[in-house]
This record gives structure tokens, sequence and C-alpha cells, in this order.
């Protein structure tokens, strides 16, 4: 469970996996997570892989590619606000992705997804939408 003090995040409790087909992208977006205090970081190369790392550990975000073989970022999310993955259901869920058509956007927040990012990410950009995503104002830098 991610803590917070004060209505502030503690960032070195939190617990993110990224889900991307792009080893690439996901080294870029664990950097970025490292850059603002995140360092305990899942990786995972497909959907199949995440399920399993939701199944075995304990997970406060998760970053999403839309745009992946096999099952979309917006099919995995349905799955998981479905309730399919136990305790899955209301973990945040950021889109990162290059995908910018409306349609996609506005499915994302239909499905219930808190944030949506456009690569490439910038830490400050991902940093206000994990605040946003956990309900909390953007901390001082």
């Amino acid at each position: 469970m991610i803590e917070t003090s004060h209505k502030q995040i503690i960032w070195d409790s939190i617990v993110c996996l990224i889900v991307d087909d792009d080893k690439f992208s996901r080294t870029f977006v664990k950097t970025a997570l490292y850059q603002i205090g995140i360092k305990n970081t899942k990786e995972a190369g497909n959907t199949e892989e995440a399920a399993e790392l939701l199944h075995n550990f304990k997970i406060d975000v998760i970053l999403l590619d839309q745009q992946m073989p096999n099952q979309s970022g917006l099919e995995f999310a349905r799955e998981l606000k479905s309730g399919k993955i136990d305790g899955a259901k209301n973990i945040p869920i950021i889109m990162i992705t290059v995908d910018t058509k409306e349609k996609t956007v506005l499915d994302a927040k239909g499905l219930g997804i808190q944030e949506y990012l456009v690569k490439p990410i910038s830490p400050l950009a991902l940093k206000k939408r994990i605040c946003t995503a956990f309900g909390l104002k953007q901390e001082r830098i």
C-alpha cells in the first residue's frame, strides 16, 4: 500500500509496474522513475507477464503502453478494471504511449485510466501524473 504523510507521497515506498513490449521504453521509464525517487519497479514485456507480476507482488501504480502485440493496453486495462485479476481493480493506471488519437484517449478515460502521457516523457511530467493518479497535489520539486 502506498503510504502518505501529510498528503505527500513517500516516493521510495511506491512499487511501480511498467508494462511495455519495447525494452528501451521500459528502461527509459524506469530511469525517469528513479529520478523522481521511485526505485522499486517491476517490468513486463507483455500483458501476460504483467498479470503474473500482479498476482505475485503488491503493485501501487501501473504504467501501461497502449500498442503491444497480442493484447492492447486498453484491453488489459479493461480486464484490470473489471476485477478479472484479483486485487488489481483499484490500482491507478497511467497510460504511456505514442498513440495520440482522440478516441484512444477517450476510451482510456472511459475505462478509468487515471492519466495519459504521450512518449517521450519527462520525469517531471511523470511525477505530476503520479501525484494526480493518487489524488494528490503536485509536490514541490
